[in-house]
Order: C-alpha cells, then sequence, then structure tokens
C-alpha cells in the first residue's frame, strides 16, 4: 500500500489536469457536473433534504440537479 500526504496528491492533481489541458473555471465544472438524469427517486429526495437543511441553517446549498 502506498501512502501519501494531501498536498502531494493536489499537486499531482494539478499537474494531471494541466497536462490534459483541463482548465477549472465555472463553465468547465458545470459542464462536467453530474446532471442527475439517472437519480433514484432515493438520492433525489436526499438532495432536496440536503438542499432544504443548508437554506434552513442559512448557508448555500451545494448545487445539485435532483
Amino acid at each position: 500500500m502506498r501512502f501519501t500526504t494531501l498536498s502531494a496528491l493536489t499537486a499531482w492533481t494539478e499537474a494531471r489536469k494541466a497536462e490534459l489541458g483541463m482548465v477549472d473555471d465555472a463553465a468547465t465544472t458545470e459542464a462536467m457536473r453530474n446532471k442527475g438524469a439517472s437519480r433514484t427517486p432515493e438520492k433525489r429526495e436526499l438532495l432536496r433534504r440536503a438542499d432544504e437543511r443548508a437554506r434552513a441553517a442559512g448557508r448555500k446549498p451545494v448545487l445539485a440537479y435532483f
């Protein structure tokens, strides 16, 4: 088993993304986001409840399609 630090993993990930030409911007992130077309009803309900809890706590909910 290999062990690594979070900083080493982050550095490797950033280098790999640069190698592949991936851009970290909002449009790219949105294009890669799972649109949820094949989500189960249970997962949709879980995401809906998480959204409600975040809003009730005055926090910004995570963008999710449900």
